[in-house]
This record gives structure tokens, sequence and C-alpha cells, in this order.
């Protein structure tokens, strides 16, 4: 009868419900504020880890009312304990975290990613800052 009592603290357990070092396996659509108004906008929309080594990380722009949609692929490289780098660095995603259906992680963009978001016509000069994000799991 322990062993029963024992399986079940362990199965319903505080820490079993809150762990933060779920499978990163997933498609997530990520929550960030995207700007409502203004002709030039670009953000972060979705991050899709195929398995625990390769992943797509998509980007919506908006430049002068056009959306655009870009696509980037890779491989994953584990960094320090919780961080992931992207591709050939095109973005690191530090103190990753998933709780069910939800993941948070602060994002940077990487050095090889580049200026995707402007265009010739309309060149959008900004810098890409590090933020916060939050994500929800896409159910297939």
């Amino acid at each position: 009868m322990f062993h029963l009592y024992l399986l079940v603290f362990c199965l319903f357990s505080p820490t079993a419900i809150n762990d933060d070092t779920g499978k990163t396996v997933g498609r997530w659509k990520l929550e960030r504020k995207i700007p409502l108004e203004g002709p030039n906008r670009c953000y972060v929309d979705e991050l899709t880890f195929f398995d625990e080594t390769s992943f797509e990380l998509i980007f919506k722009t908006i430049i002068n009312e056009e959306e655009k949609t870009y696509t980037y692929s890779g491989e994953i490289a584990q960094g320090e304990k919780n961080t992931f780098v992207l591709g050939n660095q095109l973005a690191k995603l530090i103190d990753f975290k998933r709780r069910g259906d939800q993941v948070s992680f602060h994002f940077e963009y990487g050095e090889n990613l580049g200026m995707f978001c402007t265009r010739k016509n309309h060149p959008y000069p900004h810098k890409h800052l590090p933020h916060d994000l939050r994500g929800k799991k896409i159910k297939p």
C-alpha cells in the first residue's frame, strides 16, 4: 500500500505539475505586442521544434501596408542551461521554459540574421532589440 501512495504522490506532486524542463517539440504561436499603428512593423510570429535538433522560425513584416512572411530553419545548438542557439547564429532563446502548453523565453536576434525586414523601396532602419516572448502550443 505504501508503494501505491508513493506512486500517486510522485505523479501528482506540485513539482511534476509545474515542471519547467519539458520537451521543446511542438509548434508555438508567439505572443508579442505588435504595433497596431505605423507603416512599418516587424515581429517574430511562430517557432516550431520538429525534434530536439531542428527548428523553424517565422517572422512577419508589414512595410507600407504590405505583409510578408520570412521562414528560417536549421539545426539547434544547446547553449548554457535552458539556452538554444538557432541555426548558424540566427537567434538565441535564453532561459527557455515550458509549462504544459505554454513557453516563455528571452529572444535575442543573432548576428547572422541580418536586416531581413527592410525593403529596397521602403528601408526600415531600426535595431533588433532583445525581448521576452511567450507562446502557446498550436494543436495539430
